[in-house]
């Protein structure tokens, strides 16, 4: 019973080790990304900045007169530099958090078989 456990063993670790790589990397990434593609089109439903770039020429809230023709595309213009600096900021943090989540795993590892000599004195 116990020789099969030690014969086994291995292929266990192996098995395990494949298994943990691809939750993380390919099944993890895709989940990842799904919801972080959400989270940046809802930062960009809420700002509004293609509905705003697509009427950037149209008076704000149907304020047809000469101020309201001067100030709307104005206002949306800068509605959507803000939005996009926004998105652009937004999209970097997301960046860097995939990158920290990716690199987690090696740099553990890399940790433990560094510290090994310490933890076996």
């Amino acid at each position: 019973m116990t020789a099969d456990f030690f014969l086994t063993l291995p292929m266990k670790i192996v098995r395990g080790s494949y298994d943990f790589l691809v939750f993380w990397y390919v099944r993890g990434s895709k989940e990842f990304w799904r919801k972080e593609i959400s989270f940046i089109k809802g930062i960009e439903r809420d700002i509004g900045v293609l509905i705003n770039l697509k009427l950037i020429t149209q008076p704000i809230f149907g304020d047809y007169t000469r101020m309201g023709r001067i100030i709307g595309p104005i206002f949306r213009l800068g509605r959507v530099l803000i939005g996009l600096t926004i998105i652009f900021f937004s999209v970097l943090a997301v960046v860097a958090l995939f990158v920290i989540w990716f690199l987690l795993p090696i740099v553990t590892l890399i940790m433990i078989f560094e510290n090994l000599p310490y933890i076996f004195k």
